[in-house]
């Protein structure tokens, strides 16, 4: 709108200066007496000046402000991301062939001299009078594979204090096979003195012992 007015007013000066310059033309004056004829052209062409100046002015303050451009910033492309190393697979151990065995059974094989004794009186716990009359006393089982033969097995006092009355050996009177029990006594008397005595007794086939009889007693003040 503004800038229309400006052109409006520059035709106005335009024709403005037009028909100033037409009363530039010189006109008869009376012969009386002369006047100093004065020239308006530099009138005129500074008074353009100045209108052209103003216009130019006029144009300059009103001409449009560019708006400054905010530059867009430009979409950086995506990245790819670089391949991940993948683990390689972690090699299986090896199997190693153990070649099967089957494991050996073991059953008990009987020995052939073995015995288990399962009662002794008097206890070594139980006090005696001095020279008290008294019966060692073994029960005795066969364990054993092989029986006690009669012929072949004896009784016999082996060492320890002598407690027995009659003698150091006795046949035995009965077979004993395996899983039998037997039972000896001995007759003996106790020591004068006062004290702790033990004495060993065998059943014995040959020189094997079979099995060992022990006999612990106390005899008291």
């Amino acid at each position: 709108m503004r800038f229309k007015q400006l052109i409006q007013k520059t035709l106005v000066v335009m024709v403005m200066a037009a028909i100033l310059a037409g009363c530039n033309t010189p006109t008869p004056t009376p012969t009386a007496t002369a006047m100093p004829t004065v020239d308006q052209k530099p009138t005129l062409n500074a008074l353009s000046t100045q209108v052209a100046q103003t216009v130019v002015a006029d144009l300059t303050k009103n001409a449009p402000t560019a708006t400054p451009v905010t530059p867009t910033a430009t979409e950086q492309p995506t990245q790819t991301p670089a391949p991940t190393n993948t683990p390689q697979p972690t090699a299986l151990p090896t199997a190693t062939y153990i070649k099967w065995t089957s494991t050996p059974i073991y059953t008990n094989t009987p020995v052939a001299n073995a015995c288990s004794i399962t009662e002794v009186t008097p206890l070594s716990t139980t006090t005696l009078a001095k020279k008290a009359d008294f019966d060692g006393k073994w029960i005795v089982k066969n364990i054993g594979s092989r029986t006690w033969e009669s012929e072949s097995v004896d009784i016999v006092y082996k060492s320890g204090t002598k407690l027995q009355k009659l003698y150091d050996a006795e046949d035995l009177k009965v077979n004993v096979p395996y899983g039998s029990s037997l039972t000896v006594i001995v007759d003996m008397t106790a020591p004068a003195d006062a004290g702790t005595y033990t004495t060993t007794w065998a059943i014995v086939r040959g020189s094997v012992t079979i099995c060992t009889l022990d006999l612990k007693i106390t005899v008291g003040n």
